[in-house]
């Protein structure tokens, strides 16, 4: 069943409101081995990108953020 133009609209008003996109610049041969590298694990681009963020963030073993981010020292 298609998704609804409301059920489309709310969504995108909760992503404009709570996601951003990162990027990086690379050169278009080193674009094309990084996802070949992704599609070789099964996994897709933005997957391995989020995951190492996350992992920078909340530590190598961590697959999804926390409940609540820790708090200041």
């Amino acid at each position: 069943m298609p998704i609804s133009d409301k059920k489309k609209a709310s969504n995108a008003k909760w992503n404009k409101e709570n996601i951003t996109t990162l990027g990086c610049s690379v050169k278009k041969e080193e674009a094309a081995l990084f996802k070949q590298f992704c599609k070789d694990q099964g996994k897709t681009s933005n997957t391995v990108l989020k995951d190492f963020v996350l992992a920078c963030i909340y530590g190598p073993e961590t697959e999804e953020p926390p409940e609540k981010p820790p708090s200041g020292p």
